[in-house]
């Protein structure tokens, strides 16, 4: 192929479809525990968060929430992914070998939310929210002198230690001391360690429980009882967990807030450096096209999450 504008244009205009099918085609799991928010400043400030709707009998003036309680804020990052595709290669006419690699940095662009996410919740128990405390925390006080709930555990995923998550969730109360009423759609995160065990809770029809004796201290039988936790949860087996195995989470998908952010600038989009005139391209002999996006992802509502970390023996 000759290179000249045009051909580098109509070579352009192909790469982009590689990638733009394999990036419209991705499936990311990111939306299913977080909600998009649209960012047109480098920061974005959520005075929102921690003023969750609630009706109340007016009395004389109405009340109004104070929005400015708390300044917790994402900023956005750049990302970037850059190839190289050889001069050599255009002019042989075996630019083609290229496609899959940009089908690849296409379904990467989509996926990355995914990685901050899934960061997002295994870091919780370190990383601070708008509460002013971690993300899973024992004492979280969404408003100085109101009620105060917990969100974190410690133990290994097993059938009696989601009972418990579940109730928690359940029985959250608002700042005021009023039932949240959650449990709308609960959602059980797991690595793929864990998905055998979590399939068990939330879909087998019967469970296997061991009897003990009147001291507690012996095991006297196993007998195959109903499960009455099937059902109670949908499953997300998140690939990005990993590398923290016994970490798992329960949280409510249901709510019109999501308990994770993702804050969007830009969307990841591919841009080109093709000029043949180019510093670059005289001493490499090689053009770029490069994905790039700014974007960010923070934590939303502790209030709608449950998080263990698994430390702990089930």
């Amino acid at each position: 192929m000759q290179i000249n504008t045009a051909t580098l244009a109509a070579l352009f205009k192909g790469y982009r479809v590689q990638y733009m099918e394999a990036y419209q085609a991705g499936a990311p799991m990111w939306d299913r525990v977080a909600m998009r928010t649209p960012s047109t400043a480098a920061t974005e400030i959520y005075h929102w968060l921690g003023a969750v709707p609630g009706m109340k009998k007016l009395l004389d003036e109405i009340q109004i929430r104070n929005l400015t309680a708390h300044s917790y804020s994402i900023t956005n990052d750049e990302f970037e992914d850059t190839v190289a595709v050889k001069q050599a290669d255009i002019e042989r006419d075996t630019y083609g070998i290229y496609n899959p690699l940009f089908s690849a940095l296409g379904l990467s662009a989509k996926q990355h939310p995914d990685e901050l996410v899934s960061n997002l919740l295994v870091n919780g128990f370190d990383l601070k929210c708008y509460t002013g405390k971690n993300f899973f925390d024992s004492n979280h006080e969404p408003v100085k002198g109101g009620t105060k709930f917990s969100n974190v555990g410690t133990k290994k995923l097993s059938a009696a230690n989601f009972a418990a998550a579940r109730t928690n969730i359940k029985s959250r109360l608002n700042a005021k001391g009023r039932p949240m009423n959650l449990g709308l759609k609960l959602l059980l995160v797991v690595s793929p360690q864990n998905e055998d065990l979590a399939k068990q809770i939330l879909q087998a029809d019967f469970i296997q429980q061991t009897a003990k004796n009147v001291a507690g201290n012996e095991n006297i039988g196993v007998a195959a009882v109903s499960n009455t936790l099937k059902g109670s949860a949908d499953l997300l087996v998140w690939p990005q967990l990993a590398a923290a195995p016994d970490a798992w989470f329960l949280l409510e998908a249901g709510y019109p807030i999501k308990p994770l952010i993702l804050q969007v600038e830009k969307e990841a989009t591919l841009t080109s450096l093709t000029n043949p005139d180019s510093d670059h391209v005289f001493k490499k002999h090689e053009f770029l096209y490069q994905a790039y996006g700014r974007y960010n992802a923070g934590y939303g509502l502790p209030e709608l999450a449950y998080g263990s970390d698994g430390s702990q023996a089930a």
